[in-house]
């Protein structure tokens, strides 16, 4: 089913730092490994994610128990080491993930933009033709982060770093009021000013606590997904859609929310009404 209905694919766990060296000292690529041969036998193209991360959890207990400049250096060996091994097969690399706060304080962690600037480079040495993006939640419409995250990627862009475009994580809440159509296509539209692509990076759209009854709020979901997907379409620096899973069996958001029936293939993988929302031919 994921070959016949998608063009890429993204994995979402197995290339992060806690599958690949959760021991210093032991790469597992097994998985990685396993899923980029699946795309190349079907056709498909391969999104990495993501090799830096603002946040602690992300990272195994040896990184945290290194100091900043060796965490720095260590970075830097894993960005090469691992978009080295797979160069001419990953088109694209969330290089750095969320690092930007919510409320407006600025980067996490202790990060610096010059990190950042610096993971980008290190990814560009280690292939020269893949795509680099900087990939985060809570920007793909209007609001302080938005602007925040705009902001930090000019002063990338100005310096020279190698960054290709970012990436709107759209896990949308339809009761929370997520990003209209309307905002998305003017964030999309200033990062072309900007000579920045975008992607929509991780699609997938709650509707449980979203009012009125099952039809309608499943209605309500597909013409969310169709709005959001024909922004992308329409958009001449938007490289694509990815939804975050494809059948609501396995859903991330299931597991942490409760059944909130967020994709386009349900429990039984049949189709819902989100999969004819969009067009599929068109997205990846």
């Amino acid at each position: 089913m994921l070959a016949r209905e998608f063009g890429s694919l993204v994995p979402g766990n197995a290339l992060k730092w806690k599958a690949l060296r959760s021991d210093r000292g032991v790469w597992t690529f097994d998985v990685p490994d396993q899923m980029v041969e699946f795309a190349e036998q079907n056709g498909m193209r391969v999104k990495g994610h993501t090799l830096a991360w603002s946040k602690e959890s992300s990272y195994p207990n040896w990184f945290l128990m290194l100091t900043r400049a060796e965490q720095l250096v260590a970075i830097r060996d894993h960005i090469q080491a691992v978009v080295g091994r797979y160069a001419g097969r990953i088109t694209a690399w969330d290089v750095w993930n969320e690092a930007m706060a919510n409320d407006g304080s600025g980067l996490l962690g202790g990060v610096s933009e010059d990190d950042i600037a610096d993971a980008f480079r290190w990814a560009r040495e280690a292939d020269p033709d893949v795509v680099l993006l900087y990939n985060d939640y809570k920007i793909a419409g209007s609001g302080r982060k938005s602007d925040d995250v705009f902001a930090m990627l000019q002063r990338l862009v100005a310096i020279g770093a190698p960054v290709d475009g970012v990436g709107f994580q759209m896990h949308a809440n339809l009761a929370d009021a997520p990003p209209s159509a309307t905002e998305i296509a003017a964030n999309m539209a200033r990062y072309e000013g900007l000579g920045l692509n975008v992607t929509i990076s991780e699609m997938d759209v709650r509707i449980a606590d979203l009012a009125g009854t099952t039809d309608e709020r499943l209605e309500a979901q597909a013409n969310y997904y169709r709005d959001v997907v024909g922004v992308c379409l329409a958009a001449p620096n938007c490289l694509g859609v990815t939804f975050w899973g494809f059948t609501d069996r396995y859903s991330w958001i299931d597991a942490r929310h409760g059944a909130a029936d967020p994709l386009l293939f349900d429990e039984n993988l049949a189709a819902t009404p989100a999969y004819f929302g969009v067009d599929r031919k068109s997205v990846v």
